[in-house]
C-alpha cells in the first residue's frame, strides 16, 4: 500500500514540475512551428512541403526555407491545394 502511494505522489509532484518548466520555457521565448502545405498537379500527384521547429528558432529562416519548397513545386505546375500553419508561444 505504501508503495501505490508513494507512486502516486511521485506521478502528482512529477505533474506539477513539469507543467512549471513548460510555462517558464514559454516565456523565456520557447516556441513551437508548424507549417504544412499538400500541392497537386494535373496527374492528381500530391506532394507535402513541411516545416517544424521546438524550441528557440529562427522564424524568418524557416518560413524562407518552406515557401523556397512551396515556390519550387509550383514552377512545376503544382497548386496547393490545403495549407495549414500553428505557431505556438505563452500558453
Amino acid at each position: 500500500m505504501k508503495k501505490i502511494i508513494f507512486v502516486l505522489v511521485a506521478v502528482v509532484v512529477g505533474y506539477f514540475i513539469n507543467l512549471k518548466f513548460v510555462e517558464l520555457a514559454y516565456t523565456l521565448g520557447f516556441a513551437e512551428l508548424k507549417k504544412e502545405a499538400v500541392l497537386i498537379n494535373s496527374e492528381k500527384m500530391k506532394v507535402k512541403c513541411r516545416s517544424y521547429a521546438l524550441g528557440w528558432f529562427d522564424e524568418i529562416k524557416l518560413e524562407n526555407k518552406f515557401q523556397a519548397c512551396v515556390n519550387e513545386h509550383e514552377a512545376n505546375g503544382y497548386k496547393i491545394i490545403d495549407s495549414s500553419s500553428t505557431y505556438q508561444t505563452v500558453r
